[in-house]
């Protein structure tokens, strides 16, 4: 398949930060692991990257135990995100499985590293043509590509090969660029990147030259002459040698040329840049892009306090002081402080003093002075920076009446009227990239972050990644010499970080926080001090809960703190503080509202979230869902209405957050809130998240055993079992359910003793003891019909076929099958309908009859992807693959085998990696491709010796033996 048909508005863009777009849409490529895998893929797209390569980038040489397992999974979410309209389990499309490891095909210019060495080849090509004009527009369309280091967001690839490599071709191609700009006469348009180059080099003295010549070019010979000056100290200073020849002749040319005369007299009133600047290259390439274009000559740098916005206006400011011939021109409107805000009057009053207007010459009344304002300003070619804005009211005034000067407004609002009706652009800061942050703090504490880079990362870490508390932190720990920094990072979280970098000044986290909090209406304020308590990345439905609100108004009101930037939204429509800002919301949250009311916020949203994994559970399992009344829990759907698609999506995206979840419900003495979570989110965690049921569980059982339920911890304890026995850990998982089994039968709990007993008896089945299985299935059964319990008795159906299929009786196993299904479809249970679908293509298989087998295994295969039931489809998969292998499609069947391999191993389910290992091998036995058949059943017999599985050993032991009797008898 071609594929430029995959996703025709699909880009991806690794020079710079990582960035997933579908046509003029930007996506968000999720956490920072899926996004280094992301980027890897991007970085060899087109090739195939193996899965060492990919746990190698994420974990270096000690990935965990579920490594496979996570790179499955960002492996799925990354499907979804690059090639939505294609079949999750699709064999083609942008993103696929290629035995072991991945491979990313892009369609055409989908890729701007693609693109950039097109355009860097094309340039080669018309320069040695001699078409000089055309390799200046190629290798300018070829760098406008790159918006900062490649993958900079993805801090973990910095020293990647390929960044590394790109890194270098990205230099060549700029040198080049360069050269040619300043042999063509086009240093003005290149002075300012130059600048910003030799900035962050210098010791390259290439760069310093070519700046020297730009400079030269431009009419700044003072520049020039300090530029080489400054270049020649350091190379001094660092390395003890003198300038090389190319600086030299730089230094050598500008001698001989004549000085100018010094130009007329004008404003220069910026403050000076503040040291150590640091990133910010795609918000300088904004403001480069934009002026000058014609368009309305306002740009809005917004976003929340302390991140840096003053800095960014007044570096570019000074960058390209040459572009305003005119003046630059300040003012701080003060807007972050009401009461002390700058009037309009005041205002324009000092911006006619700076365009030298006469005192007696400057009108009296607002609106007079506004429009002299305009008349002075037309024409000039001026910067005019408003720093502070509080609201788009207190800057329109100010505005001058032509695009021939630049405003620059800084606001912790986003001044959406500006945008929306005079057409401003608005420059979204957030805080500073992990490489940026980190860079910021190594350049302020100096050696001491050579000595020890992991506090320095650390340390940004506490710092929430915001320029001011990174410069504060850096000015403690100077005042803390005697420490390393790792006392520092230590000391910052046991006192708090609002506590250690507030110390009382002018520009103090709390004073500097409080300005924009006390602008806030008064319902804006309440919910910004109670979502300090949500564990999580609220939704509006979340925030709805959290303030007793309708969603609507939650909503509006989110939306509000984002637009003065106290929360930040994803792209999944979530709202969060930052840390820094979540510690200052939690102190207000403690002084202004009472216990009552904090220990109600945290109680409703934990009701939230109970309630809409019960309604989600439903939705998705509603057999199982039936069964809580009979199990004695006081569970009922009343969350919000959903979709199974939307069901899904929510239990997707909340997996990360459940843990913390019952973890808070614990800390707040609501333990009946962890206990009710986890039995509604027992079927989805079964179904492919052991890993992560895990904790929930164990917290759970915590919860239950607070509150004195034995009833609910029998319940959880033998969904523990589940859990423990589906990633092979058969002690863990016997001890859980023996527990349970006491606690069930001094409650005389038949429904709990029933579903304890049948996963005993899978338990012993595994283990070879049969006899004793047969006897807790038949008690489970007898059970279930006594409480008229039907999705118990399809279960207990169900594991019952399955032990009579491992001892031959292959006939009553499938009656066993198809009556479990029956019912399950009765009750609208698809994991179950599909689960006896699988077992019952397994039995046709073994009686001979492929053909009836693999159509039962497909329409499994089918249901278990519909509902993301790993381990169900991983099962479906093996079998079909067996039934595939004894029809003679040994080569398909292998395929299976392997894609099942990979969801068992990610899934650490050690039965099913045993088993599916073992038919593997029988397959390569049958191509004869046997030193691979003997590999996989060591293996199997290894995992099945380690678990005790009484029937995979024996089958991997017979299989070994067997070929080994066919080697010699060749």
């Amino acid at each position: 398949m071609d594929a430029a048909k995959l996703s025709p508005v699909l880009a991806i863009q690794v020079l710079g930060r990582l960035r997933v777009w579908h046509g003029d849409r930007e996506l968000d490529a999720g956490p920072p692991a899926r996004r280094l895998m992301l980027g890897v893929l991007a970085l060899n797209a087109g090739r195939l990257t193996t899965r060492r390569e990919l746990i190698g980038s994420l974990w270096g040489e000690q990935p965990p135990p579920s490594a496979v397992n996570v790179l499955h999974t960002h492996a799925k979410h990354l499907r979804r995100l690059l090639d939505p309209q294609r079949s999750p389990r699709g064999q083609e499309g942008v993103l696929t499985t290629v035995g072991d490891g991945y491979l990313l095909r892009l369609p055409d210019d989908a890729l701007d590293l693609h693109r950039f060495r097109r355009l860097a080849y094309a340039a080669r090509a018309a320069g040695n043509d001699g078409d000089t004009a055309g390799a200046v527009a190629l290798l300018r369309e070829a760098l406008r590509l790159w918006e900062d280091d490649p993958l900079c967001d993805v801090p973990a690839l910095e020293n990647h090969p390929e960044v590394s490599a790109l890194k270098a071709e990205r230099r060549r191609v700029q040198l080049a660029y360069w050269h040619l700009m300043l042999s063509t006469g086009n240093a003005a348009d290149i002075v300012a990147a130059l600048t910003l180059e030799g900035a962050a080099h210098p010791l390259d003295e290439t760069v310093q030259a070519k700046l020297i010549r730009a400079y030269q070019a431009t009419g700044q010979r003072t520049l020039a002459f300090e530029r080489y000056e400054a270049t020649r100290r350091t190379l001094a200073d660092e390395l003890g040698v003198d300038p090389g020849p190319e600086l030299s002749r730089a230094h050598h040319d500008l001698i001989g040329e004549a000085v100018p005369l010094p130009g007329a007299r004008t404003p220069w009133q910026l403050p000076a840049p503040v040291p150590d600047f640091v990133g910010r290259a795609d918000e300088l390439a904004q403001l480069d892009a934009g002026y000058g274009t014609g368009a309305p000559g306002i740009v809005t740098v917004c976003g929340t306090a302390g991140v840096g916005k003053t800095a960014l206006a007044v570096h570019w400011g000074h960058l390209h002081r040459d572009r305003f011939p005119d003046g630059q021109i300040y003012l701080d409107l003060r807007g972050n402080d009401p009461e002390q805000a700058t009037s309009t009057q005041e205002a324009l009053g000092r911006l006619l003093t700076a365009v030298a207007v006469p005192d007696q010459d400057i009108p009296a009344d607002p609106q007079s002075r506004a429009a002299r304002w305009r008349t002075e300003t037309d024409g000039r070619r001026l910067l005019v920076l408003l720093d502070n804005a509080a609201s788009a009211e207190q800057v329109g005034p100010l505005l001058p009446g032509s695009h021939d000067a630049l405003v620059m407004i800084t606001s912790r609002n986003s001044l959406a009227a500006l945008v929306a009706l005079r057409g401003a652009r608005r420059i979204a800061l957030d805080l500073l990239p992990p490489a940026d942050a980190v860079d910021l703090l190594a350049r302020l504490v100096g050696q001491r972050a050579s000595n020890e880079p992991d506090s320095v990362d650390s340390l940004a870490t506490a710092c929430a990644r915001l320029p001011l508390a990174l410069r504060l932190a850096a000015e403690y720990a100077a005042a803390q010499a005697h420490l390393p920094l790792s006392g520092i990072v230590s000391q910052l979280h046991r006192a708090g970080p609002l506590d250690l970098l507030d110390p009382g000044g002018g520009t103090a986290i709390r004073q500097v926080f409080g300005c924009s909090y006390q602008r806030l209406d008064v319902e804006a304020q309440r919910l910004f001090r109670l979502l300090s308590l949500s564990p999580a990345a609220a939704t509006p439905a979340c925030a709805a809960a959290l303030g007793d609100l309708d969603e609507i108004a939650a909503a509006r009101i989110l939306h509000r703190l984002a637009s003065t930037h106290l929360l930040r939204c994803d792209s999944l429509g979530r709202y969060a503080p930052h840390d820094l800002l979540r510690a200052y919301a939690g102190e207000l949250s403690l002084a202004v509202d009472g216990g009552t009311e904090r220990a109600a916020a945290v109680d409703r949203l934990l009701g939230h979230y109970v309630a809409t994994a019960i309604a989600a559970s439903d939705i998705l399992y509603p057999g199982w869902s039936a069964s809580w009344r009979h199990a004695g829990l006081a569970l009922k759907p009343e969350g919000p209405p959903m979709s199974p698609a939307a069901a899904l999506s929510w239990l997707d995206a909340e997996l990360p957050s459940f843990t913390t979840v019952c973890q808070t419900a614990l800390r707040n003495g609501r333990p009946e809130h962890a206990v009710n979570l986890a039995v509604a989110l027992y079927r989805y965690l079964e179904a492919g998240h052991g890993v992560e049921a895990v904790p929930v569980h164990d917290h759970a059982i915590q919860a239950a055993r607070a509150i004195g339920d034995a009833t609910a911890e029998a319940h959880l304890r033998t969904n523990a079992g589940v859990i423990q026995r589906l990633l092979g850990r058969y002690p863990a998982a016997t001890t859980q359910l023996r527990q349970a089994l006491a606690l069930y039968g001094r409650a005389d709990n038949r429904h709990g003793r029933a579903r304890a007993l049948s996963n005993l008896g899978i338990i012993e089945e595994r283990l070879g003891d049969f006899a004793s299985s047969i006897a807790r299935h038949g008690e489970a059964t007898a059970l279930y019909r006594e409480i008229d319990d039907l999705f118990g008795q399809a279960s207990a159906l169900t594991n019952l076929g399955n032990l009579e299929s491992a001892i031959g009786r292959h006939g009553s196993a499938a009656q066993r099958f198809r009556a479990a299904h029956d019912l399950f479809a009765t009750l609208g249970e698809r994991a179950g309908q599909a689960i006896a679908l699988t077992n019952l293509g397994e039995i046709h298989t073994m009686l001979g009859e492929d053909a009836v087998a693999a159509g039962h295994l497909r329409e499994a295969l089918r249901l278990f992807r519909q509902i993301e039931h790993r381990d169900g489809e991983a099962t479906a998969l093996s079998n079909l693959g067996t039934a595939l292998s004894r029809q003679g499609r040994h080569r398909e069947s292998i395929a299976h085998f392997e894609e099942a391999l990979e969801i068992f191993r990610g899934m650490r389910h050690r039965y099913g990696e045993a088993s599916v290992l073992n038919a593997m091998g029988e397959a390569l036995h049958a191509v004869h491709r046997d030193g691979e058949a003997r590999e996989r059943h060591r293996l199997a017999l290894a995992i099945a010796t380690e678990t005790g599985d009484h029937d995979e050993r024996d089958r991997a032991a017979q299989a070994l033996q067997r070929i080994g009797q066919d080697r010699l008898a060749h």
